[in-house]
């Protein structure tokens, strides 16, 4: 709705809705983006300096929340973008979760780690606006995915600790030299 009274203040003469999303010619898909084409939107150059001073003084889950609240109140007009930009530091504490349940240390970010950094975004757009984040203009996080990442999580964590230890038992004595050394660490 705010697009739409943005566009019908500044368009002379609308002749119909569908001539307020048309921008030198072009059909835009929604309206916020026809605001954007006609520069009615100012730039998100506030909210990426606030989102970059907060990589520097704040933890994932804090950049997360702000993350959230810019989008869901703030109205930037790229949050994509910002999401991009950021995405890394907003996951980060998902990544470390990640290696400490695993025991592995050598875990990357992938799509999984960001896709579970847009659920639990979502999550805070519905608790402060009742709002999807495709209702921000953000991508919607595949759930389907966040099951099969928690279900392969339980998959990698159910092992029986005493079974490893005896096969360990049984065949660190067949490593040689070589590789003896690198069991040191």
């Amino acid at each position: 709705m705010f697009y739409l009274r943005l566009l019908l203040v500044n368009v002379r003469g609308p002749k119909s809705f569908a001539h307020l999303k048309t921008v030198n010619g072009h059909q835009c898909q929604t309206y916020r983006e026809a605001c954007q084409l006609l520069g009615l939107l100012e730039n998100d150059s506030h909210w990426d300096l606030t989102l970059a001073d907060s990589v520097v003084s704040s933890n994932a889950y804090q950049i997360r929340t702000l993350f959230a609240i810019i989008i869901t109140t703030c109205f930037p007009s790229q949050p994509i973008q910002l999401w991009n930009k950021y995405k890394d530091a907003i996951c980060e504490d998902i990544l470390h979760r990640l290696r400490i349940q695993t025991n592995n240390p050598d875990i990357q970010i992938t799509d999984e780690i960001y896709n579970e950094g847009l659920i639990l975004i979502e999550d805070q757009c519905l608790t402060i606006a009742n709002k999807l984040l495709i209702e921000v203009g953000m991508i919607a996080p595949n759930r389907s995915m966040h099951d099969s990442f928690n279900q392969e999580l339980n998959r990698e964590l159910q092992y029986n600790v005493d079974t490893l230890q005896e096969f360990v038992r049984n065949n660190v004595p067949l490593l040689n030299e070589q590789q003896n050394k690198y069991t040191k660490h």
